[in-house]
């Protein structure tokens, strides 16, 4: 994966507002492979299912939380390196401590800007960097 156009994103979410307003960022910034989940369930399942570039998680969610879904992607060999970056309200020491133990890409605090979104997202696929305006 060497261009915006061939990173395939799992974007997992359970409000559909927020799910929304993250997908129409990404497709923004020249993403066009996005697939979406409502939960850690439904994402576990497609990550086993096909591949992705990266994982950008919410903390908080039904079924299976944001944290537990890193811990088996971490745990399962085939999918220990894939980029993870968790978005998420929760901006408590003890989460952001749990989300790094866990070996979370990066943590990004909601609210966010596009551009934090973009640089992070950039960094964690190993692009290059967002230029300043």
């Amino acid at each position: 994966m060497n261009s915006l156009l061939s990173a395939s994103l799992l974007l997992v979410e359970d409000m559909e507002e927020m799910r929304n307003i993250v997908r129409r960022l990404l497709g923004a910034m020249g993403f066009t492979n996005i697939t979406l989940a409502r939960n850690g369930e439904e994402a576990w399942r497609l990550i086993q299912a096909q591949s992705f570039d990266l994982v950008l998680c919410d903390w908080n969610m039904p079924k299976m939380s944001g944290r537990e879904l890193l811990e088996r992607v971490r745990q399962e060999p085939a999918y220990a390196l894939l980029p993870f970056i968790m978005i998420t309200g929760e901006n408590a020491q003890s989460f952001v401590k749990s989300a790094i133990d866990g070996g979370v890409t990066d943590f990004i605090l909601k609210p966010f800007t596009a551009a934090l979104l973009e640089q992070r997202v950039h960094h964690a696929l190993g692009l290059p960097p967002v230029p300043n305006p």
